[in-house]
């Protein structure tokens, strides 16, 4: 019985970051797996035959399989991981710049209905940019405004995937 105890203690005194994160892949895995029937709807059948070869719940079901397998490799993978947490050492700084993101990325899901994607798309890169201290034109004109231009190009027109359009028109 001391041993098991013993044992149990060990384990929980090499438990880590990553083990955090394995567990919360696994976990991420999990909530996927019993969502996708509820998120994923089956295609019209026409004649008593469905429309496609596969159901369309096959992939995130392949995909919740998947991260919780890797999740449980990475655990176990993380048990014999030795490290200092490296989230100890930051300043505030870091944790302000990290509040940051998160906020401009609750903005960006906010404002992609209301605004679109290429207007939500320019002005989220571009205001992260200059947070950050960019003020170099050219590559706040790259990241801001070509790369959302480039991105909503290829989906609509080349893989005919639906994006937000402008909401002031086509």
């Amino acid at each position: 019985m001391t041993n098991d105890m013993a044992r149990a203690g060990s384990v929980l005194a090499r438990l880590n970051f990553n083990s955090a994160v394995a567990l919360a892949v696994v976990v991420l895995g999990i909530v996927i797996w019993l969502l996708v029937p509820y998120q994923v709807a089956e295609p019209p059948v026409f004649f008593g035959r469905s429309s496609v070869g596969i159901s369309p719940k096959l992939f995130p079901q392949m995909i919740a399989i998947g991260m919780v397998v890797i999740g449980a490799l990475y655990f176990l993978a993380s048990l014999s991981m030795r490290q200092i947490s490296g989230f100890r050492g930051l300043s505030a700084s870091a944790y302000v710049n990290l509040g940051v993101v998160l906020i401009a990325m609750l903005a960006y899901v906010a404002l992609l209905r209301p605004l679109g994607y290429l207007a939500t798309s320019m002005g989220v890169a571009t205001a992260i940019s200059f947070y950050y201290g960019s003020r170099n034109l050219v590559g706040i004109g790259l990241t801001g405004i070509a790369a959302p231009l480039v991105i909503y190009t290829l989906f609509t027109r080349y893989l005919s995937v639906s994006l937000p359009p402008f909401p002031w028109g086509s």
